[in-house]
């Protein structure tokens, strides 16, 4: 048995949120371990809203990292920089990219984390362990999804 800081139940945007910040505060000398379970079998985004030419209705820069710590890594910029995307997206004049990149950009951040994510698991139960009157830990069973 492996005990965590802290684990997540599913790995959507929120949850990949958490995991950057928690990362970058570890490198500063905060450690916190953090596991996080998904049910789905990849990482996959609203995967049936993924039609053509449509695009996110809010700023890129409301990103996983920008707002918190706009020199992260693991920014929307940063993401077209590392993909060479950076300029056509800047010839693009937009602030709302498509959801197909949008898409790409999260499962890009999320794959940073697949040492600490397991996917294909559903979580079936999370029950509290008392040591005297006190809950000391939370115990969270999962199984394969399939």
């Amino acid at each position: 048995m492996k005990i965590y800081d802290l684990i997540g139940i599913g790995f959507g945007p929120s949850n990949i949120a958490l995991a950057i910040a928690l990362e970058e505060k570890k490198q500063n000398g905060y450690p916190v371990e953090s596991f996080y379970i998904e049910k789905q079998p990849s990482f996959a985004w609203h995967a049936n809203m993924m039609l053509d030419n449509v695009h996110m209705q809010v700023s890129f820069l409301k990103d996983l990292a920008t707002m918190r710590n706009p020199s992260s890594r693991y920014t929307f910029i940063n993401y077209l920089h590392e993909k060479n995307r950076l300029q056509d997206f800047i010839n693009l004049k937009t602030f709302f990219p498509s959801r197909h990149e949008f898409n790409d950009y999260l499962a890009w951040a999320a794959a940073h984390f697949d040492h600490c994510c397991t996917y294909g698991e559903e979580v079936i139960e999370v029950l509290p362990e008392k040591l005297g009157d006190d809950i000391s830990l939370l115990r969270v069973r999962s199984r394969d999804s399939a």
